[in-house]
């Protein structure tokens, strides 16, 4: 969890700035921006965790599920925080099945909103 707390401060560095807790639903490309970014951050610390990859190139995967938030989806940090919360507790809690997943949509996901 401190993993996502420090995420989360990334967001407030971009920029987002905390504002209104209003509750706010997402969707179409914005729903899956938040889902893109949930992947390259999530994974990224699962993949760091096993020793796939290094600390590095686990906080770029951080750093790439931040640009998606501040570019791709629009409200306030605490609109987009709770959103990305939602949206994580939704991936798979097996790591095996989220690292799959993940692969599954790397590459549309990198097109679509980082390319």
């Amino acid at each position: 969890m401190f993993k996502v707390a420090w995420l989360i401060g990334l967001l407030t560095l971009a920029g987002l700035a905390p504002a209104s807790a209003q509750t706010r639903a997402y969707y179409g490309e914005e729903a899956q921006a938040l889902q893109c970014a949930a992947y390259f951050s999530y994974t990224s610390l699962v993949l760091e965790r096993r020793g796939l990859i290094t600390q590095r190139r686990a906080q770029e995967g951080a750093l790439q599920a931040t640009a998606i938030l501040g570019r791709h989806v629009s409200g306030t940090y605490s609109q987009k925080r709770k959103a990305f919360v939602a949206v994580l507790s939704q991936l798979p809690r097996a790591e095996g099945d989220l690292i799959e997943e993940s692969i599954r949509y790397y590459n549309w996901c990198s097109e679509r909103f980082l390319g």
